[in-house]
């Protein structure tokens, strides 16, 4: 059943506003009867010592969050601007809490219900309903609430309050009965901490308990959520905050959303030295994206076939892969600056494996999902791909691994992984042969990095080093200079890849030259024929391969083909392309493709890319039985060394 769209609601400012009268007083003093029957147990509560006694006794403690607000500002007339941010973030976020509970209230049929319960007129076969619509509404109001908290606070002073760390236990209750139960509760034990804990002692303690405390209602809240009834009117529905990016989506966490992207240090392609196969085809997959029309929210570039969804880079430690994530990202970002467009650097995070059964994939959907957004550019790199896209088959893989591959194969290659030509996502790996096999037959495009391999890479490696030094002093490096080279010359960026490329191909597995040349002698390499045959030769001899390598193959063709530089004057003047209309920016990207053809045959790179295909994803399906063998080996070449001294008796402490 095709999944219904959901609708987007707009909030205004002044909807909150009505509600700040009603807030205001929660934050001047608010008072809660702790209950030790419903409280969490395996947190420590002694340090909240009026909270203890009121347990025991069944009273009803106090807080002012204001006035701790003035303590930590210590200022009686005027807030800091923490303080102030803060308190702002919190009342304003209980009123929009307020706000999209009136709405459920208002479009569940709770409203009526409050209002019979209200006239004494509720029938007891309608209570269960009451019951559970109210429990409902109070957790859309404590959700919508800490959201929007999170979402206000999570930029304010980032850099300096990432490196402060608390010790806070938890949340001790959280009361659903009703809406006003859920805001005294919540606030309350905020307010608890905040004047009793010992933890909060200047602005950036205060800031970081808020952002811990108010995460902690979201997690609870999405704990709770599948025992929720009557909730299908609320997470059918998003809501957007007028002149914000804060967007709710039901009970799905969505801070992680609106976060801006990753920084990185900017780097040049001219940075890295040798793979020039590999910036080559990065900086074409960038100008590609930015080829993506924000108007018709597709690029014209899918319908040539040239921009793949997924790549992977692979080689050695050491070999320029984090580099080159680095210089695409500066790229992009340089050109989405000339272009006014909105880029975002989506690496995966390190923490993306969760210990708990369900957080990974919950990690991974949330992952996802900016990578959905269509006013945006996306780069989203995957770097030591390996660890987290482990070969499934493996002894000892965790549960945290499946799941993420679960999501990530649902969400790159499904029913709905829409692709509208806005993101790339690249793997990068030392180790290919452990990536799960799945995921490695959705890689369009595979590119070996082997990093500086002729003597002059070497020297232009060196030149990147040491040239610091010449420019302090043109006499401080007095090694002499190469005649017959200028450095950096060798790293200059190709026109196209077909620069690279032999007439004649060279064969790097002799077992696959074999395979070809027995089919060539059957087919002509200019037919059809020759290339099904071909493939089902291939898929004879290595099992893995499957229909959807071949679709991997013609991806590489059609990038091929279009392998052109887009036209300096370009991003000078926008208008030549970038702000045209799609079908305009279409059929100007088709007559630079015709262009682009001339002088290549469309069989020879056909043939090229088929053979170069299938040898590297041979290399990357042996590299694994290779390096078993090395490591045997090296390991019976110790034994046999330590015999020999066994022999000769040299054994000392």
């Amino acid at each position: 059943m095709e999944k219904q769209e959901s609708s987007l609601l707009k909030i205004r400012e002044e909807d909150l506003h009505e509600f700040r009268d009603d807030i205001t007083p929660y934050l001047k003093q608010v008072g809660w009867k702790p209950d030790n029957k419903t409280s969490n147990s395996s947190i420590n509560l002694n340090f909240l010592s009026n909270v203890t006694r009121a347990m025991d006794i069944q009273q009803e403690d106090q807080v002012s969050i204001l006035k701790e607000a003035i303590r930590i500002s210590n200022d009686r007339i005027i807030l800091s601007n923490a303080a102030n941010q803060i308190l702002n973030a919190v009342r304003d976020g209980y009123c929009l809490g307020k706000y999209v509970a009136n709405l459920y209230a208002d479009a569940s049929g709770l409203e009526l219900l409050q209002q019979k319960n209200k006239n004494g007129s509720l029938h007891q076969s309608e209570l269960p309903e009451f019951h559970d619509k109210s429990q409902t509404q109070s957790a859309i109001l404590l959700f919508s609430a800490a959201s929007y908290i999170n979402h206000t606070l999570k930029d304010f002073m980032a850099e300096t309050v990432s490196s402060v760390s608390i010790d806070f236990a938890g949340i001790p209750e959280v009361s659903l009965t009703r809406p006003s139960k859920a805001i005294q509760c919540s606030l309350y034990y905020y307010g608890a901490y905040v004047e009793r804990s010992g933890i909060v002692t200047s602005d950036l303690n205060f800031l970081k308990l808020t952002l811990l405390y108010f995460e902690r209602i979201t997690e609870e809240i999405q704990l709770r959520k599948t025992g929720l009834k009557y909730a299908e009117v609320f997470t059918q529905n998003h809501y957007k905050l007028e002149n914000t990016d804060f967007v709710l989506q039901g009970f799905e966490s969505t801070s992680n959303v609106q976060v801006k992207g990753m920084q990185f240090n900017p780097t040049k392609m001219e940075d890295i030295v040798a793979n020039k196969q590999a910036k080559h085809l990065f900086k074409r997959y960038a100008e590609r994206l930015l080829c993506y029309d924000l108007d018709a929210k597709k690029n014209p570039i899918n319908e040539l076939g040239g921009l793949p969804s997924i790549t992977m880079a692979d080689g050695k430690p050491g070999t320029g892969k984090s580099m080159l994530i680095a210089a695409t990202a500066t790229l992009l970002q340089e050109r989405c600056e000339q272009l006014g467009y909105n880029f975002l650097f989506w690496p995966l995070p390190e923490t993306i494996v969760s210990t708990f059964q369900g957080g990974t994939a919950e990690r991974a959907m949330e992952w996802f999902k900016p990578m959905q957004d269509p006013n945006k550019i996306v780069f989203a790199p995957i770097d030591d791909a390996e660890n987290n896209l482990e070969e499934r088959t493996r002894q000892g893989v965790s549960a945290g691994v499946r799941e993420f591959i679960g999501v990530f194969l649902r969400n790159t290659e499904g029913a709905y992984a829409v692709n509208l030509g806005n993101r790339l996502m690249s793997l990068f790996t030392n180790i290919p042969d452990q990536i799960d096999k799945a995921v490695l037959s959705r890689i369009q495009m595979r590119i070996s990095m082997e990093g500086a391999n002729t003597p002059s890479d070497f020297m232009d490696q060196d030149y990147l080093w040491w040239r610091k030094y010449n420019e302090l002093d043109n006499n401080f490096v007095n090694n002499s200079t190469p005649k017959a080279y200028n450095f950096m010359e060798a790293q200059k960026s190709l026109d196209s890849i077909n620069e690279l490329v032999a007439r004649d191909y060279a064969f790097t597995n002799p077992e696959v030259e074999e395979l070809f040349h027995s089919v060539k002698k059957e087919h002509g390499i200019d037919s059809h024929a020759f290339f099904g045959n071909l493939f089902d030769k291939i898929q004879e001899k290595y099992p893995f391969f499957s229909s959807r390598d071949l679709r991997n193959v013609q991806k590489a063709v059609d990038a091929r083909l279009i392998d052109f530089d887009l036209p300096e004057v370009w991003w000078d003047n926008p208008d030549d392309f970038f702000t045209q209309a799609y079908d305009k920016k279409l059929e100007i990207l088709k007559d630079l493709m015709k262009q682009n053809m001339k002088g290549v045959s469309f069989g020879d790179v056909r043939l090229y890319e088929a053979l170069n295909y299938i040898e590297n994803a041979i290399r990357i399906n042996q590299t694994g039985v290779n390096r078993e063998i090395k490591n045997m080996a090296r390991k019976m070449y110790i034994q046999q060394q330590a015999s020999e001294e066994l022999r000769k008796g040299n054994i000392h402490d």
